[in-house]
């Protein structure tokens, strides 16, 4: 239910940008979408309309590396990308519960078809098909809005998705207090960029900074439930950033 507690400007995201720009084509009708997008999904990769995203440029290969970005510097992340500039409506806030204090972080990845777009207007689109498939998610009239909190793109921008009031949809009995961060992409097919994994490090150590939440509450999704997301790329980048103490 809708939270009636006062405004706690302490968890509103950080804005950019203005909304105003022209996001281009029209989204893909979703038909079909709304119990497919998404980490929480089946294991296997849902088919969408390829001319809705461009080609992946770097699919995974054996035995790849992640790249290893450099260590981040406080303070040197910037400011969150609006909601308002992606998203083409709001919260369905009686279907959503207050967050309260967050305490705890969690990593996943969208585990759609690869996705290799950096533009804002591709992002965008991405994100709103997300949020439009989530609200559509087991027959519409359950869920509220996109279930993470924030979006990390391949770019390395980080983008408000729901906001921080209201507690997420990410991780099934467990997402009280419970920070649901998004990366981009398909970690079971690609790798994610140096400037996603800088990013995603960057977004963490600000949440964790900004709410003491402690390094070993940051978990992906498949080291709280059986899934797997965030994708064994993605998996490997996080186990990366953890061992050079990047999210400290």
């Amino acid at each position: 239910m809708a939270s009636n507690q006062p405004h706690d400007p302490s968890l509103d995201p950080i804005p950019i940008e203005s909304p105003g720009h022209d996001h281009g084509r029209r989204l893909v009708l979703l038909a079909g979408l709304g119990l497919l997008a998404g980490c929480s999904t089946p294991r296997t990769r849902t088919a969408l309309p390829q001319p809705e995203w461009p080609d992946a440029s770097t699919l995974a290969v054996e035995g790849t590396p992640v790249p290893a970005p450099a260590r981040p510097d406080a303070g040197s992340r910037s400011p969150v990308v609006a909601r308002s500039y992606w998203a083409k409506g709001g919260p369905i806030v009686s279907r959503i519960n207050p967050m309260g204090t967050p305490n705890r972080i969690t990593i996943h990845h969208d585990g759609m078809p690869p996705f290799a777009a950096t533009s804002k207007g591709e992002v965008a689109r991405r994100i709103e098909v997300i949020r439009r498939a989530h609200l559509n998610r087991d027959g519409g009239g359950r869920w509220g809005d996109i279930g993470y909190h924030f979006v990390v793109d391949r770019a390395g921008r980080a983008w408000e998705a729901r906001s921080l009031r209201y507690q997420g949809a990410h991780v099934k009995n467990q997402n009280e207090c419970n920070i649901g961060i998004l990366c981009l992409g398909n970690f079971e097919e690609q790798i994610p960029s140096r400037d996603q994994v800088r990013g995603l490090e960057l977004l963490v150590v600000d949440l964790r900074t900004r709410y003491r939440i402690p390094t070993a509450r940051v978990r992906t999704h498949r080291e709280l439930s059986s899934t797997l997301c965030p994708g064994r790329h993605l998996q490997d980048a996080v186990n990366s950033s953890r061992a050079a103490r990047r999210f400290v």
